[in-house]
């Protein structure tokens, strides 16, 4: 892949050193020595060391008794995420190419990543609206969205703190930036098994969102549809029960195995997380 001018200029080049120094690594080699990296690599011994310490401190590599620098499980931890990511999007496109069809709205799949939900997958139907604000790969705060408000309501007490802390967005005068009013819509999420956006994103847009739940009845991830406000809100129960019946399936794939649908599974956190929101 090539790198245009602007972003070689981005570019921070002991960042990329460190990363070479990881690529190093392979089943054969599962350890080496500061002497076998810099010879590999082609650093200096000074340079070589600096960027070995730096990642032991950054905790991607440990030191062996005998003074070699190992993979720590962190590396282990990284690569899982993106493996459930995938295995995640296999399972949920062909029910969101589906739901689409028969919503005729378009479909977002979204994950956490810290104070943000991140699409990872979307699917626009045929003839509806086509929503610009979130592409795959783009992501938009918690606070604001179907998705994100209904990853925000079933993991709330991993994932309010930090949000909270960073401070809430607003993007129209519907978004919901008072933490009190936040808490109170995080609550009736749960109450009722999905988020309703309500122009809080892009002014004249809806969208209903409902989580997808991993074994322990936590957000591993949340499915939403959206477009034109009159399309979309008030809740049309079709709609609403078409979208909870995918995330049921979604989720029982992902090894859910709570009977009933999603809504039972606010009843789960009514005595920890949700108790903040009363």
């Amino acid at each position: 892949m090539s790198v245009d001018v602007g972003q070689r200029r981005a570019l921070v080049g002991s960042v990329l050193r460190a990363m070479r120094l990881l690529d190093l690594f392979d089943r054969g080699r599962p350890e080496m020595s500061l002497a076998e990296f810099a010879r590999r690599s082609g650093y200096s011994k000074s340079t070589t060391y600096r960027l070995l310490v730096t990642l032991v401190e950054a905790g991607w590599l440990e030191r062996s008794p005998a003074g070699a620098f190992r993979l720590t499980i962190k590396a282990f931890q990284v690569g899982s995420i993106l493996v459930d990511s995938l295995e995640l999007r296999r399972e949920a496109s062909p029910i969101m190419a589906r739901i689409a069809t028969e919503l005729d709205e378009a479909v977002y799949l979204v994950v956490a990543a810290g104070t943000r939900a991140v699409c990872l997958e979307r699917i626009d139907s045929g003839e509806g609206v086509r929503i610009a604000d979130l592409y795959v790969g783009g992501s938009q705060p918690l606070n604001l969205g179907g998705g994100p408000r209904a990853l925000l309501a079933f993991d709330q007490a991993r994932l309010l703190p930090a949000l909270l802390e960073e401070g809430l967005t607003r993007r129209t005068e519907s978004s919901l930036v008072d933490p009190a009013d936040l808490l109170s819509d995080l609550a009736e999420t749960r109450r009722r098994g999905y988020s309703i956006s309500d122009e809080d994103v892009t002014t004249g847009i809806g969208a209903i969102g409902a989580p997808i739940l991993g074994p322990d009845s936590v957000a591993v991830a949340a499915l939403s549809f959206g477009g034109l406000r009159q399309h979309v809100l008030p809740p049309r129960p079709a709609q609403v029960a078409c979208l909870l019946e995918a995330c049921q399936e979604i989720s029982t794939r992902l090894g859910y195995s709570r009977h009933g649908d999603v809504r039972a599974a606010g009843d789960d956190l009514t005595g920890s997380t949700a108790s903040t929101a009363d």
